[in-house]
Formats: structure tokens, sequence, C-alpha cells
């Protein structure tokens, strides 16, 4: 058997396998029983039909043809041992010549993932300052929220509450809101269903109709109905002034076990500085792996990109169906988009995000990163307990050999992530991973995003990595059925 191989720049390599004439001799004799027992020939049992005789009546080329099939499987495990090619995924049959009986594959090979010198790389942490402004401004919003309504017999003004029945539609007679005794604060500077909607509201009394036209924000909810124009028609039912209550002693008592006023602003503060240094940690460890992706040489097969795409799409679906409440198709339909023109929107976001689910699996490999049983049954009846009512469903869920491999994916995504922020601050213990002679960007397994979604490779977002049996063996043909050629 005469193997090439020729690397190609994508990260791909073709492998053409030659069959020596004996072993295809052999393998011909094989698919004339073959071929014997499917058909009937006059004159012999079925399956009894000599060799000399199936070539005679169906044709030389029909028996190598067969005898191809018989080989393909077997010969292209030889060669990837042989040649110790690891596959990401099976390899594409590009061509096969019956004369000698010679093999072209196209070969997906797995990602490779170089971080650099990462163990040396530091990032000064930020420190976290809460000012007094911040602290005044958190103080007004407890006092809004807990304000005192009375009822008012006056025109409605801006900072009132209204009660009121609302509707609300486009010029294409859409309709997008429907609400009795609805209750909304006629705040200036929301944006809320409208720009300007409290302003067209003030000055309507008790029992007033009043209709009148604005337009929809460009964040509106249901995107397809951003930035058009909208009629909204308004009755007004009740008008309420909201009384704010004074900062003091009494306030601090209302708010919750607090005794004075100064330890109302001691507890503010304290809450402020505590979700300041939580919000300052994120941006601090996002800046940290941006960099570390930014330094990683990471190379990948098309395949694999495709896959993440296939992910992104299937992503986006989703969003558009809880978020707009909109098919895929509807949505096309709307934007006037193809399939493929959505698919180039998102790769450079699939992209991005199979980059960072490399590095981080490269991380965990490294580091020797790992999560015990322990851990992930904590983690399950964490996430579990939040679902309240569907709590033991989402158990279930998660308990299952496949949602304890999910949870693992994501608890080992944030080690890795929090061990790249103990290296950028100096803080990292020896490393004590994977050594080099392992291969480059095969991680800790599979792991997953925050929807307890298998990611490939630690990312942050989807990986869905190479499947068992999918890899070291397997030929998938080209256009489902091989491109061949005879000769």
């Amino acid at each position: 058997m005469k193997i090439t191989t020729e690397p190609l720049e994508n990260h791909q390599l073709i492998l053409t396998i030659e069959v020596d004439e004996e072993r295809t001799q052999q393998a011909m004799q094989r698919a004339a029983r073959q071929i014997a027992r499917q058909v009937n020939i006059p004159g012999f049992r079925k399956g009894k039909a000599p060799y000399s005789v199936i070539v005679q009546r169906h044709g030389e080329d029909t028996v190598r043809k067969e005898a191809a099939d018989i080989l393909a499987q077997e010969v292209y495990s030889e060669a990837l041992e042989q040649e110790d090619i690891e596959p990401y995924a099976p390899g594409v049959l590009d061509e096969v010549v019956l004369r000698p009986i010679t093999f072209r594959l196209t070969i997906p090979l797995r990602p490779t993932v170089d971080l650099g010198d990462y163990r040396n790389y530091r990032l000064k942490p930020p420190k976290v300052k809460v000012s007094k402004k911040e602290v005044q401004q958190a103080l007004e919003a407890i006092r809004e929220q807990n304000a005192v309504l009375e009822p008012v017999d006056r025109p409605a003004a801006l900072n009132d509450m209204v009660v009121m029945d609302l509707a609300g539609q486009t010029a294409d007679e859409v309709v997008f809101l429907r609400g009795n005794d609805a209750r909304i604060l006629l705040d200036a500077e929301s944006t809320e269903p409208a720009p300007g909607f409290a302003e067209a509201i003030v000055g309507m009394e008790a029992d007033e109709e009043r209709t009148f036209t604005l337009t929809l924000p460009d964040d509106f909810p249901r995107e397809e109905l951003q930035g058009q124009e909208a009629e909204f028609t308004a009755r007004l039912a009740e008008v309420y002034e909201r009384i704010l209550p004074e900062l003091d002693d009494d306030l601090a008592r209302t708010v919750g076990n607090i005794d004075s006023f100064k330890e109302l602003q001691e507890h503010v503060r304290g809450q402020l500085r505590q979700a300041a240094q939580e919000k300052a940690d994120g941006e601090y460890a996002g800046q940290v792996l941006e960099a570390i992706i930014e330094q990683t040489q990471v190379e990948y097969p098309p395949v694999m990109l495709e896959e993440e795409l296939n992910a992104a799409v299937e992503d986006f679906k989703q969003q558009m169906r809880h978020q707009a409440r909109l098919s895929l198709e509807d949505y096309l339909r709307i934007q006037g988009k193809t399939m493929e023109e959505l698919r180039e929107e998102l790769r450079p976001q699939a992209t991005a995000r199979l980059k960072r689910a490399l590095v981080l699996g490269e991380v965990v490999r490294l580091e020797g990163l790992e999560v015990d049983e322990e851990e992930i049954g904590a983690h399950i009846e964490q996430v579990s307990a939040s679902w309240g009512a569907r709590a033991d469903e989402v158990r279930t869920s998660l308990d299952s050999g496949e949602g304890r491999r999910t949870v693992r994916s994501r608890l080992l995504v944030n080690e890795a992530v929090q061990r790249l922020v103990a290296i950028a601050k100096g803080e990292a213990e020896e490393q004590v991973g994977g050594g080099e002679e392992e291969t480059r960007g095969q991680g800790e397994g599979e792991t997953g995003g925050e929807g307890e979604e298998e990611t490939r490779g630690q990312g942050e977002g989807e990986t869905r990595g190479q499947g068992e049996g999918e890899t070291g063996s397997g030929m998938q043909e080209a256009g489902g059925q091989g491109n061949r050629r005879q000769e």
C-alpha cells in the first residue's frame, strides 16, 4: 500500500492511498462472492458462480468498484495509523481511481493551540472607589421606591403615577400594545413604551381619552417594529401624586433592619462597593482573557468553524423565537436576507467564540484543572433551586449523564478564567498541568456555557467538538456518495 500526504493551508491535508494489485485482487475475489450471493446466474446456485463468470457477466470495472467499497474503510484506518494522523472529523472522499485502486481524501486535522508565554502575562487589577454622588443617587432611588401614592383630582403631571387603558399599533395596523388599568410612572427620561410618551399624557384628566403618534425606539423589543411610527390611544382613569419620604432615621427603619440614617448610608456604600468590585473583577477577567486570546496562535479545519456557525444560527433562531416571537424563516423574509447572508453575518462571532473556546480548553489542559463529582452535584443543586416549582425537573435534566458532563464543562470554564486571572495578578501556583507531549488543542473534555450547553474545548459560548466515534476512523464521501472517477 502506497501512502502520500499533502498538507493544505487550512489545517487539512490530502491523503492519497494506492492499494497494491495483490490486495486488490483479493478484495475483488471477495467482491465477486458478494455479487454472486446477490444475483441469479443461470446454471449456478446463488452464491456459487465462479469468479471468472462474475467478471465476464458484470465486467471487471463493476467488480473493482465493489472491491474499492470493501477496501475503503480498512485501508483508510491503516493509513491513519501508519502516518500517525489524528483527524478532527471523518475524512471526505474526494476521488476513487480503479486502476490501480486509489483513494484521495481531504482530512480535517485536530486544532492546534499555542498560548505563547501566557504564564508571564501580568495586568494590574483596578482599584474600586465609590463616590459621595453615587451614594446620594442610591439613597434617592430608595426614596423613590418608598414613595407614597396619594390620589389627586387634577390633570396628570410629570412624576405622577397614572392608571389608564392603553393601546398601540403601527401604521400597518400591527397591534403591539394593549392593556387595561396599566400603572405608568410619567418619567420624562423614560423611553417606554416610546420616547415622549410621558409628555403626551401630561395634562390629561380622569376619563379623558387622547390619541397621539410617537416613534418606537431603536431598542424596541420587537426588532421588526424598531423606528416605526405608532399610534397610541390612552384613556386616563386615575392620577396619583408621588410623595417622597425624608432621608432620615424613619426611612432607614423602613428599608430593613437598620436603626439610623447613618447606618443606611454605610449599608448603601457597602453594597455599591461590592457591586463595583464585582463589575471591575468581571471587566478585569475579560481583559486578561482577551489579551491571552490575542497572543494565542490557533489553527483549525474549516469543518470546525462550520459546526460553530451551525450552533450560532441555532442560537439566533432561539433568540428570535423567544424575544421577537418570530420564526427564523419569517425573520429572514422580513429582513430580505438569505440563510447564507445570515451565516456570513454570524461568521465573525462564531470565529471569535471558537478561538475563545479552544484557548480556554488549552488552559484547562496545561494547568491540569479538574472538577470533582461533589462540585458538580453542588452546582446542580444551586442551579436547580433557582427554578422554584420546576426545580425537580431541572435537577433531573442536569443530573443525567449529558447534563453532568455539561455542568462539568461550565465549571472548568470558570476555573480556566480564574486561573488566568491569578496568573495576571502574579498569584498563581506553579504549573502542574499536562505536558507538551500531549496533543495541543484537545482540552480536558468538553465544556459548556451558562445555559448548560456543551462547548468545544472549554469556551465561554458553545463548543461542539468531535463526537465519540468520529475521529481516527470513518470516512465521509463527498456529495454523499463520493465523486468517483473511473480510470
